[in-house]
């Protein structure tokens, strides 16, 4: 772990765990096994790691823009969403918005507008009969992030193990990306283009939550 990415990456998981309000920089070395030193070479101090963990979230979005629907598009834009809902946690949101009150806002702000771009995304689906009509896309979004927060709430109390939850996880991606969708279509759904992607967000999770004490 010898970059400024890789050690943002490795931050950014322990922080959405543990916070960072009473953990020092040697403390924030020591949690992903590097030199006090080392950090510093690349983080002159925890403002510019806050910084950089909320820069992650502002990239991915810049990244990851919703697009106009269209059905080639759709699983990749869903399980990008999904993934957003389940990149923070209440320890780190409660503690950026106590200590970074304007880091807050713009990071508030920045997912309140991917919600309303993604809103508009589900309205166009349905009314070209990709998602079944009877779903709202305010309901939709609702259900997307409560059901992933709920079940990384129940990691976080132990009230579910990493392997159970992954399961929940695979579950509820299936559910979200065939359970809204009118029966057409369904067959042009591909479940096997996106393994990749699927396999790379559970790889995340265990990352960040193995990190719970």
């Amino acid at each position: 772990m010898n970059t400024k990415e890789e050690l943002a990456i490795a931050l950014n998981h322990v922080i959405l765990i543990k916070g960072f309000q009473t953990m020092s920089m040697a403390k924030l070395a020591e949690s992903i096994n590097v030199s006090r030193a080392t950090l510093y070479i690349y983080f002159k101090n925890k403002d510019e790691i806050v910084e950089s963990v909320v820069d992650r979230h502002f990239e991915f979005i810049k990244k990851n823009p919703i697009p106009n629907f269209q059905p080639d598009n759709f699983l990749q834009t869903i399980i990008n969403s999904l993934l957003l809902f389940g990149s923070t946690t209440e320890t780190f949101t409660s503690e950026l918005k106590k200590n970074y009150p304007e880091l807050y806002v713009k990071f508030e702000n920045s997912f309140q507008q991917y919600f309303t771009e993604l809103n508009r995304y589900y309205q166009a689906a349905i009314d070209a009969n990709f998602i079944d009509n009877k779903f709202s896309p305010d309901f939709l979004i609702f259900e997307n992030r409560t059901g992933i927060r709920s079940v990384l709430k129940a990691v976080l109390k132990h009230e579910l193990s990493l392997t159970q939850a992954e399961g929940f996880l695979n579950n509820y991606f299936d559910l979200q990306l065939l359970g809204i969708l009118t029966p057409k279509a369904h067959q042009s759904i591909d479940l096997d283009s996106i393994q990749s992607f699927r396999d790379k967000i559970l790889s995340e999770f265990r990352a960040t939550y193995s990190l719970i004490s």
